[in-house]
């Protein structure tokens, strides 16, 4: 009988999607693993606010439209949760299961790491422990699959764009970091620089964290340039952009973004924005030293690269201190 997989979130958090859903999938496509299922959670007063331990943990603690859902159905063989308010419903779904279901929680809860079967950590991260699992970067469902699916569905559409293709990722400030129109005007003037050395084309997308001040900004940049600029609107091109881009540019206020652009294995340039986080600074140190990354200074780069591939030995570490193997 297929073993369950269900994937659970923090309501809103398209990041914490990302992780939850990427391993669950990663796990999917080996065998005996049904099609996994995903939910996002929120949870209600009091609990949102109590500790992270188990003693707090009960379903009443998950607003009833995340319950809902849930009701009426097995608990999962596996549950793959991603947030804190995803780590305190995965404790809850564990008791309320009478233990049967196993827990992989893919942060840091900032807690007791026993609470939970298995943590799936970054290695900048501190937690340690004999049930934590380390990747050098953030999961994410980045496939080579899908990578060439979309490249093919966008092939056409992106045809007019020159090679060498610049997939540009831009992300937005953050509490370690700010993207504001100065720092907007020096990356365009940068992208115009490199386009007219290089005669490279650009394929380009803002994220929702983007200030729609500094997309205008980029917009008017690329306005005369061999670009495009997704921005928001219409079929979302990003697997499409990495698939077709021969190189990379991302911004670094994400690991998540830094953490997919190099698992394509295709040379990846990270833009500094002002700011300051010792945990991201080790992050950019690890690939660094792996050569999987470049500090992008205007100058358009190339190298023969390898893949980030956290997701695959992940997944196989999993069923094997299950006993799933």
């Amino acid at each position: 009988m297929l073993k369950t997989i269900w994937a659970i979130w923090e309501r809103g958090a398209a990041g914490m999607q990302s992780q939850a859903l990427g391993l669950a999938e990663a796990l999917y496509t080996t065998e005996g693993f049904a099609l996994p299922q995903g939910f996002e959670v929120a949870l209600r007063a009091p609990q949102k606010w109590l500790p992270m331990h188990p003693t707090f943990a009960s379903l009443s603690a998950l607003t009833p439209d995340t319950l809902a859902p849930m009701q009426g159905q097995p608990w999962p063989d596996l549950l793959i949760a991603s947030g804190r308010k995803a780590a305190f419903a995965a404790l809850a779904i564990k008791k309320a299961s009478g233990g049967k279901t196993r827990t992989v929680l893919t942060q840091d809860p900032r807690s007791n790491p026993r609470n939970w079967d298995l943590l799936v950590v970054p290695e900048h991260d501190r937690v340690r422990g004999p049930n934590v699992l380390l990747t050098h970067g953030a999961l994410h469902r980045v496939t080579q699959f899908k990578l060439d699916s979309a490249a093919q569905s966008f092939r056409d559409e992106f045809a007019k764009i020159p090679a060498p293709r610049v997939a540009v990722l831009v992300g937005g400030s953050n509490r370690n970091y700010t993207l504001d129109e100065d720092w907007m005007r020096d990356f365009v003037a940068q992208l115009r620089n490199m386009v007219e050395r290089s005669g490279c084309g650009i394929l380009a997308t803002v994220s929702r964290r983007t200030g729609e001040v500094e997309t205008n900004i980029l917009r008017g940049g690329l306005a005369s340039l061999p670009a495009v600029l997704w921005d928001g609107k219409g079929p979302n091109p990003y697997f499409g952009f990495l698939g077709l881009a021969d190189i990379i540019v991302v911004t670094c206020e994400s690991i998540s973004m830094i953490s997919e652009a190099c698992s394509t294995g295709k040379p990846v340039l990270v833009a500094r924005l002002p700011g300051h986080s010792r945990r991201f600074e080790l992050f950019y140190d690890s690939l660094l030293r792996r050569g999987l990354i470049q500090w992008f200074d205007g100058r358009l780069m190339q190298w023969e690269n390898t893949r980030l591939d956290d997701m695959d030995h992940i997944a196989r570490d999993i069923r094997d201190r299950f006993g799933w193997a």
